[in-house]
């Protein structure tokens, strides 16, 4: 504005310079008359001004050249400052966003995808559930439109949004909800949402409305209903013992914002890229970008090599110990996106005798060094733990008992179990009772967090005498080979917790696919869960979770380390992204629709400040 009035002032001086121009003779002011005169409007008519150049001097021809000049760009930039004060930059639908992801597609499937980050990913993407769990971590209606809940708690009522509809066509009904439960509770899908809805009943009411029947109160019962919903028309002729050979896996067909496009395969077999494209008939507002790209990558080193050469555009969470050659990609922004996750060492104490030994396990955790775990597997991109409930959830325990790095407490607690340290033929410090070395076999999944965490971890045990084995599982094999058979001395594994620590800490969820990963029974455990998931009041739910936790804290099921915080990176131009605190890797993506890469400018009257 300051350079239009500054133009406006000098075309005023010369408009004055122009008419206050004296004539050096007096017929040249005769004939100015005579112009003036013609029109007794007193207003030049078209004729008048193309025959002003031959009445104008050579001089005032060049100011009126000058003024021309002038008074055009005094009118383009009073059209732009228009332009831009009423006028808005919006989303616009267009673009495409390629993704980087470590892992391969195995099952694209809501109700499989529990063990794989790059299942939950596209599954999330794909599928819609009764209810959802918004950018700041409430619940909210999804594929319901309203639900009720009745005084005793154990009847949840709800009623479907109509009129949406499956990405083949298909209207979406409460049959579909229905066969997604039994598949759920069916054994021969081996899904691990089992543990939440194994002894709900389901019925429907209606076209439009069905309920859920439970024996008794579950406390946060909503969030176990966020699961995907699969289309019954498609899955039905697929027999429940060859749910997991089904192509449906691989080429789903769902409600969410984006629909299966394309694949490509390796020689092998291998899914190596995944395309979806927009939901156009989506029945919230359909998202902004046209198409979404996943190219998948059997390790760190390589994506992180693909995102640094900008061959991606972003990548699913990125480790802190490839931040700095991604940074050569000036044209990354980073996110920072917490979880409420974290990764502990759980026992398995019917694997390995010598764990069932209480004080042992004790000592185990006072010989590990969770500061140096955090400062060299995460460069402090995360926080230490002492027990299963995290930080601003129910029952959180600040006070708990904890292990804190005490070598010399670690010994006296073995030697007081029986373990004497002596020295090996080689020099090396062990623990025996008897003619038995205490050994562990310590398993991960191939990740560089994880394996740098054992590391320190067999580096810590060592020095107690205590003899360590590492074994790094792919991540293709963790849950086959490893976690559904309980294959493992001592588990060190990263839990995506929900709000009840029922399906991870009761004794029925020892066995495959529940989540109880230590293995563990306690009958006092058992009881305050159970009492928990009855309550209401909030006061006494915290209660019976910091009680849970004591007990926990004493009999060491499971060392607990650390709870990690996550690094996002996208393309610059990627823009609408905000979410910061997330439930599980995959909820990245709750509010994708926003995501642009496109604008445009929108027309408001109103002036835009």
């Amino acid at each position: 504005m300051k350079l239009i009035n500054s133009l406006l002032t000098k075309v005023k001086a010369l408009l004055a310079n122009l008419f206050s121009f004296k004539s050096k003779n007096k017929t040249d002011e005769l004939d100015r008359k005579l112009v003036f005169n013609l029109n007794k409007k007193g207003i030049p008519t078209y004729s008048q001004f193309k025959t002003l150049p031959k009445f104008l001097s050579k001089k005032e021809k060049g100011i009126m050249k000058y003024l021309t000049i002038a008074i055009t760009i005094c009118l383009i930039l009073l059209l732009g400052d228009f332009y831009f004060k009423h006028t808005t930059l919006v989303p616009d639908v267009g673009g495409s966003y390629t993704e980087g992801l470590v892992g391969i597609p195995q099952y694209v499937n809501p109700v499989l995808a529990s063990y794989n980050d790059v299942d939950r990913d596209l599954s999330s993407l794909i599928f819609n559930g009764l209810l959802k769990i918004n950018s700041e971590g409430v619940l909210e209606p999804d594929l319901a439109d309203n639900f009720q809940i009745s005084p005793d708690r154990l009847v949840y009522t709800f009623k479907i949004k109509e009129g949406v509809t499956w990405h083949d066509g298909k209207p979406f009904s409460i049959d579909d909800i229905i066969f997604t439960v039994n598949a759920i509770q069916d054994p021969e899908w081996q899904s691990q949402l089992k543990s939440a809805l194994g002894n709900v009943q389901v019925e429907k009411l209606d076209e439009t409305s069905l309920r859920f029947i439970l024996k008794d109160p579950v406390t946060n019962f909503l969030n176990s209903l966020t699961f995907g919903i699969l289309p019954e028309h498609k899955w039905l002729s697929i027999p429940s013992s060859n749910a997991t050979l089904a192509e449906l896996n691989k080429k789903p067909v769902g409600t969410g914002a984006f629909k299966f496009k394309s694949l490509t395969k390796d020689k092998n077999g291998n899914i190596r890229t995944y395309t979806l494209e927009r939901n156009e008939e989506y029945f919230r507002q359909p998202p902004y970008l046209k198409e979404l790209n996943f190219k998948f990558y059997g390790d760190f080193e390589s994506a992180t090599d693909a995102l640094a050469n900008k061959n991606i555009q972003g990548l699913g969470l990125l480790p802190k110990e490839y931040q700095e050659k991604v940074e050569k990609n000036k044209n990354i922004r980073y996110y920072s996106l917490s979880l409420p996750q974290y990764t502990a060492i759980f026992f398995n104490t019917k694997r390995n005798d010598a764990l069932g030994n209480t004080s042992l396990r004790q000592a185990l955790a006072y010989a590990i060094d969770r500061q140096l775990i955090l400062q060299d597997s995460l460069d402090q991109k995360g926080v230490i733990i002492n027990g299963p409930i995290l930080p601003g959830f129910i029952g959180y325990h600040p006070d708990i008992k904890k292990y804190t790095y005490d070598l010399d407490n670690a010994s006296k607690l073995l030697t007081e179990a029986g373990w004497k340290e002596e020295t090996d033929a080689n020099g090396n410090k062990i623990r025996k009772k008897g003619d038995e070395i205490l050994n562990i076999t310590l398993t991960t999944v191939e990740k560089v967090e994880y394996t740098k965490a054992v590391e320190i971890i067999k580096q810590n045990w060592q020095a107690i005498g205590v003899t360590t084995n590492i074994e790094i599982i792919g991540k293709d094999r963790i849950k086959s080979d490893i976690i559904e058979p309980r294959n493992y001395d001592a588990l060190l594994f990263g839990e995506i917790i929900k709000s009840d620590p029922y399906p991870f800490w009761h004794s029925s969820q020892i066995e495959s696919p529940g989540a109880n990963l230590a293995i563990w029974a306690n009958k006092d455990v058992n009881k305050v869960l159970e009492e928990a998931r009855s309550l209401e009041d909030p006061e006494q739910v915290n209660k019976k979770y910091i009680h849970f936790q004591n007990i926990i804290s004493q009999y060491v099921p499971a060392i607990f380390l650390y709870n990690p915080t996550h690094t996002y990176p996208t393309d610059i131009d990627l823009k609408g992204i905000t979410a910061t605190r997330i439930s599980v890797p995959a909820d990245r993506f709750n509010r994708i629709s926003d995501w642009y890469i496109k604008t445009k400018r929108k027309f408001s009257w109103s002036i835009k400040e």
